[in-house]
Order: structure tokens, then sequence, then C-alpha cells
């Protein structure tokens, strides 16, 4: 299982998991300011440098690869800003389950 700490990419956490996962082929597991990544077999195991390369094709596709350094440090994958910009886009609003379910 990796960890993605994602502090610094909260309005385009959903998006980097989603686009993330299917990139490496694994089951996600989201919180609050980071998200997991687990392989779909367990005698797998996800590669790290796949899972920071994905995210760097990720913010290269937005337009802010330049600003945003991928790294693998103290166990998990961190995303830092390399000169101190900030992403400024609306964070989507969390659903509960009873809501996204229909119930």
């Amino acid at each position: 299982m990796i960890c993605v700490d994602c502090k610094e990419m909260l309005p385009i956490k959903h998006d980097l998991l989603v686009y993330v996962a299917d990139d490496v082929q694994a089951l996600p597991v989201i919180k609050q300011k980071e998200f997991f990544l687990s392989a779909l077999e367990n005698d797998e195991n996800i590669e790290t440098n796949k899972v920071t390369e994905s995210i760097q094709n990720y913010l290269n596709s937005i337009g802010e690869g330049n600003n945003f350094e991928v790294i693998f440090q103290s166990k998990k994958v961190v995303i830092k800003s390399i000169n101190g910009r900030k992403i400024n886009r609306p964070t989507p609003p969390v659903r509960n389950m009873r809501t996204c379910c229909g119930i």
C-alpha cells in the first residue's frame, strides 16, 4: 500500500486520485488530506516510481508540472509546491453515503 500526501492538492485531490489509481491499476482509499493505493491482487506490489510518474504526468496535463515536485519521503509520496504556488480551484463538495447512493 502506498500513501500519497496531497495537502497542497486538495482542490484537485479527487481528480488526481482517479487518474493515478486508473493509471497504476490500484484500488484507492481516500482520506481528508491523503489517499492510499493498494494492489488489486494480494501478491502484487505497486511500484512507487510508477505512482510518482503518474502524479507528475497528471500535473503536467493540467499545466502545473513546473510548479510542484513529487517525491518519495518517509514511506509516502509527497507533492510539494516548488515556488509556494497553490492550486486555486473550487473544491468539490464531499457527499455523504446516503446522498450518493440515493437512499
